[in-house]
């Protein structure tokens, strides 16, 4: 049985439909929920992060509504702020293969380009204690990333 917290997300992703982007009150949407409000700030900020392709602009007053705005994977800004702002120094292997997971979804990497990019990022692969582990993860994932998008650019 699905938990509250996938049954807003789906929610949120049928209004969303085929739109690039939806206006939410998250008071409405805690009401109708029979939730707390941060219990939607928390689907938002786990199921909708820009490692998912999406942003969200806050708007206050009038109940707190947030614009949901899906981002096309094509676009060269969404690529520069995954690879470095989102990403940043650290990556865990979790948030990787969520982000691995879009990029595949949206047709950008093959599955057997997914499957190399998770064998070279994972735990097992990386010999080092466990603070250096998302350091080197997340520097090998921007770098691997970059030169496949540019290949794909290319040819």
């Amino acid at each position: 049985m699905a938990n509250v917290s996938d049954i807003i997300e789906q929610f949120i992703l049928q209004t969303l439909g085929e739109d690039s982007e939806i206006e939410l009150s998250r008071n409405e949407l805690a009401s109708f929920f029979a939730v707390a409000p941060s219990q939607i700030n928390y689907v938002l900020e786990t199921r909708f992060s820009i490692d998912k392709g999406y942003m969200k602009e806050s708007r206050r007053g009038g109940g707190g509504s947030i614009k949901l705005i899906k981002i096309p994977l094509q676009s060269d800004s969404y690529i520069n702020d995954l690879v470095f702002e989102s990403i940043g120094d650290e990556l865990t292997y979790k948030r990787a293969l969520q982000i691995l997971s879009r990029l595949y979804d949206e047709e950008i990497l093959t599955s057997k380009e997914v499957g190399i990019i998770k064998t070279a990022i994972c735990d097992e692969s990386l010999v080092l204690p466990i603070l250096l582990k998302d350091k080197l993860r997340a520097t090998i994932f921007k770098n691997v990333l970059l030169f496949l998008l540019k290949e794909k650019n290319n040819g």
